[in-house]
């Protein structure tokens, strides 16, 4: 209920800033804070890309992406308003969990760095919170509807052992081990891989069927943002 509030009031404000800045091509100078994008009617904005960029929270996520840093979190945060749309009331998380959660993703940071970001975008720690929240919602989805029923059998793991692990290594000069010792291994690489393709899929059936809308004059301010955190 508190991250459905604090979405709405943001996303009002948000329409408010665009309204006012009038997005339109004569515009001068991007405006201060716009909406990339919505999607079901949920707004995403400058600020959400900019505040998860320069905390590092879709680092995992991204790699190194193609066409820059920030349009490839707009196309990661697409995808996670989609699937939080559909379970909006279904995933239940405790305070602590989402505040413990928030202490794992920044502690690899350097404490001044993380300081120094909230002074320069102008927030307090607990406005991080929603952000770490829908991350966690948008992974107990992907536990709840793939992991549990993605299964990796034994002659999979065996044809991965014999066709790929073995003479990857073995073109390196190294013997592998037993496939007894890696078996865990191997399943756990297969299973991340089906589980990937399955999310993949999925998440294509549902921006055919989502209402999404793109902000070409929003989205340009992306492009006069520096990369990286």
């Amino acid at each position: 209920m508190f991250f459905e509030m604090l979405q709405r009031q943001w996303g009002l404000a948000c329409l408010a800033l665009v309204a006012a800045a009038g997005l339109s091509a004569q515009t001068a100078a991007p405006p201060l804070d716009c909406i990339l994008a919505l999607v079901n009617d949920q707004p995403i904005t400058l600020a959400d890309v900019q505040i998860l960029d320069a905390f590092g929270l879709y680092e995992s996520e991204i790699g190194r992406a193609s066409g820059g840093r920030q349009r490839a979190i707009l196309e990661k945060l697409i995808d996670l308003r989609m699937v939080i749309d559909l379970v909006r009331e279904r995933v239940a998380l405790s305070p602590e969990s989402v505040i413990a959660a928030r202490g794992e993703a920044l502690a690899r940071l350097d404490p001044g760095r993380v300081e120094g970001e909230y002074i320069r975008l102008g927030m307090a720690p607990d406005d991080l919170l929603p952000y770490i929240q829908e991350k966690l919602i948008y992974r107990e989805v992907v536990f709840q509807r793939f992991s549990r029923s993605t299964i990796v059998t034994l002659q999979e793991i065996e044809a991965y052992y014999r066709e790929v692990y073995k003479p990857a290594l073995e073109q390196q000069g190294q013997k592998a081990p037993p496939v007894l010792e890696i078996l865990d291994a191997i399943e756990a690489r297969l299973k991340e891989e089906k589980i990937a393709r399955q999310m993949d899929s999925w998440i294509k059936s549902l921006r055919q069927q989502a209402e999404i809308q793109v902000f070409d004059d929003c989205l340009n301010a992306l492009d006069k943002e520096p990369n990286g955190p």
